[in-house]
């Protein structure tokens, strides 16, 4: 039932555009599928494409914090690291690498994706990064679950980043921003 929905919501989305290229022309339909007022379906593709730069900033980060700072990795220590120390390690990369990407993120959700105007500038940023930090904590947190069970520290960072990006986008388009 809900694939059914989602599946027609998509196929509606894309006629529109079909029906946008006709009529206005592909500049001027390109022109408005960039921008805000975007059918929901653009609308989360510029999410996702926005998530993976963003998602290159949060494991860029990671990757320099967990290899210089707090070496997370077998490799970069003679004779490896404690599955203890890896997990710590792993924890403090991903709380530093944290504030790079949520910022990064918040402004270009604002420029790109989302129309800002449900609240206050500052109460959206406030939501904005508690959405973000809640989300970011649920996979921080399965984080040195899954590494104390065998799993590589990249694994981990793997999960981390999926179940943030489903769930930061149905909490800030429906609690957040305006639309």
């Amino acid at each position: 039932m809900i694939l059914s929905r989602l599946f027609k919501g998509i196929v509606g989305d894309l006629g529109l555009a079909r029906q946008s290229w006709k009529d206005r022309g592909p500049r001027e339909t390109l022109r408005w599928l960039k921008s805000r007022e975007a059918p929901v379906t653009f609308q989360f593709a510029k999410y996702g494409a926005l998530g993976v730069i963003t998602t290159l900033v949060q494991v860029g980060a990671f990757t320099w914090f967990s290899h210089t700072l707090f070496p997370a990795h077998d490799y970069l220590v003679e004779g490896g690291i404690t599955p203890a120390l890896k997990e710590r390690h792993a924890i403090l990369s991903n709380l530093l690498a944290f504030p790079f990407a949520v910022l990064f993120n918040y402004v270009a959700n604002v420029l790109f994706v989302f129309t800002p105007g449900r609240h206050s500038r500052f109460r959206e940023l406030v939501l904005f990064i508690g959405i973000s930090f809640a989300t970011f904590a649920v996979g921080l947190l399965s984080g040195p679950a899954l590494i104390s069970r065998g799993l590589d520290p990249w694994i981990a960072q793997g999960v981390l980043v999926v179940t943030s990006a489903l769930l930061n986008f149905v909490c800030r388009k429906f609690f957040v921003f305006l639309r």
